[in-house]
């Protein structure tokens, strides 16, 4: 038990010595120690940077026109095609038995207004003899009238037919690759005429154009103008850098380029109703960058040359005036620095400058004396 005495009472000793120093030096510590910097000049390049997806500027989902059954598919997810190529085929043989019928109908009724032709002439000669009544000569003139439009509309029934026909082989719009294929053998597909949507039987895109789409926040949009210059990084492909130009600015909060609302969200008070959409052209991008890769958009909002700045966290506001400040060393050594209100203008990364208030031989604290309320500018 005495040994144990022993070996406790060194360790209480030992454990109140701690105490006593911390809480002496916590009284003694009033004091703030500050450091000083001195503004310089420098170029400065305010950015503003933005996260995105890359989208081709042409993709198109391809659709039938005519309702059918599809009998052959000539492409595959992935290929290259070209302009007028053809891609699918609809079974075709119902569209031409119907085409072939059409084609009698406009010989039969051709036939119908030469016999109606006849006629009218033959009456037309008794009437100037006044062989026949009015009467009889008027019916022959309607019969004929009634046998030129029959033809008339068999005619356009073969031409819409032929159009129809035509539809059967669907073709590639324009140059470039499947990125997607829905579209089987034997597939009953629905055409997209009026009041139907119709199936999507394959996705087209054009990759050598290819853009950026983001949002950007309503406090950075303002910066922004259209045909402004960017750079570009892939972070998938680390090594691909591009240039590019911003093309479209949402005129309104939440509104793409077509007009509608950005995103899925339906809540018109959700964070994306309140980000304005942006599209950048990639001016000529590496062939390992893909449609739906993330992208980081680069944006030189601001460019000041040789102007006087200072570290960031040397500046500090008053989010109640909006004002800025810095702390400048006093004329006295043991006096806290002097509050000194300043404009500032073009800040990077580091540094922000300084257009008022500050001269460069002042030496500026990086600490805010106690005494100070004002928040520092992060």
């Amino acid at each position: 038990m005495k040994r144990l005495l022993w070996i406790l009472l060194p360790l209480a000793m030992l454990a109140a010595c701690i105490v006593w120093f911390v809480r002496s030096s916590n009284e003694t510590s009033g004091t703030t120690t500050y450091t000083y910097v001195k503004p310089a000049l420098r170029d400065l390049q305010q950015r503003v940077v933005v996260n995105g997806t890359i989208a081709p500027v042409l993709s198109t989902e391809i659709r039938s026109e005519v309702s059918g059954r599809i009998s052959r598919v000539l492409v595959e997810a992935g290929d290259e095609v070209k302009a007028g190529q053809p891609l699918i085929e609809l079974d075709q043989s119902t569209l031409q038995v119907q085409l072939d019928d059409a084609r009698l109908g406009v010989v039969a009724a051709r036939l119908r207004t030469e016999r109606a032709e006849l006629e009218y002439t033959r009456l037309r000669s008794l009437a100037e003899r006044a062989l026949v009544t009015e009467k009889e000569f008027k019916e022959a003139d309607i019969a004929l009238r009634l046998a030129q439009n029959e033809t008339a509309s068999q005619e356009a029934r073969v031409r819409l037919l032929e159009n129809s026909l035509a539809k059967g082989v669907i073709t590639a719009p324009y140059a470039g690759r499947v990125l997607s294929l829905a579209a089987r053998p034997g597939m009953i597909v629905t055409g997209a005429d009026a009041g139907r949507e119709g199936n999507t039987l394959l996705e087209l895109a054009d990759l050598t154009r290819l853009r950026v789409e983001a949002t950007i926040n309503e406090i950075d949009v303002a910066a922004l103008a259209e045909d402004m210059p960017v750079e570009i990084t892939f972070e998938s492909v680390p090594e691909a850098k591009a240039g590019g130009r911003i093309t479209f600015i949402a005129p309104a909060a939440g509104r793409s380029a077509s007009g509608g609302m950005a995103g899925s969200g339906g809540g018109s008070t959700s964070s994306a109703a309140r980000d304005f959409p942006i599209q950048i052209d990639i001016d000529q991008s590496n062939p390992r960058v893909r449609p739906g890769m993330t992208a980081k958009v680069h944006i030189v909002t601001a460019t000041a040359s040789q102007a006087l700045s200072i570290e960031h966290n040397a500046v500090f506001s008053d989010h109640a005036s909006g004002d800025w400040f810095v702390f400048i060393r006093a004329d006295t050594p043991e006096a806290d620095p002097v509050r000194t209100k300043v404009e500032v203008g073009v800040r990077d990364s580091l540094h922000v400058e300084i257009k008022s208030g500050l001269k460069a031989e002042d030496e500026v604290s990086l600490q805010r004396p106690a005494t100070e309320k004002f928040s520092q500018d992060e």
